[in-house]
């Protein structure tokens, strides 16, 4: 949720890269990695995380998006040796529910983190 200027999910291991600006209203842009050891993953991990990442909201088929439209970018991730960073411009309602979908899945599977 978001209130003043705080975004809930950028506790603990979402690395902000930047200022989450709250200003962009209705949108949120957001930018940032989770600490994720991608570089660490086996073969089995590696399709986990990238399972997880198909069945997000809003993913778009084919690609590493979220919730792209005609008028938006939506959210981009990658996989980066320090871990998934994402990107974008989404609604606050977007971002809440994509980044409580992926952290929760990536404790459930157990995924390899470092410490923020």
């Amino acid at each position: 949720m978001i209130e003043n200027d705080q975004i809930d999910g950028l506790d603990g291991w979402f690395q902000p890269w930047n200022d989450h600006n709250v200003e962009t209203r209705p949108l949120v842009s957001v930018g940032g990695t989770y600490t994720i050891y991608t570089g660490r993953m086996n073969e089995a991990q590696l399709a986990e995380l990238g399972a997880i990442l198909l069945a997000l909201p809003g993913a778009q088929s084919g690609s590493m998006s979220f919730f792209a439209t005609s008028e938006s970018a939506g959210l981009e991730a990658s996989f980066e040796p320090s871990g998934v960073t994402v990107s974008g411009e989404v609604s606050a309602s977007e971002w809440e529910a994509w980044d409580f979908a992926f952290r929760s899945a990536v404790e459930v599977a157990k995924l390899p983190r470092f410490a923020a």
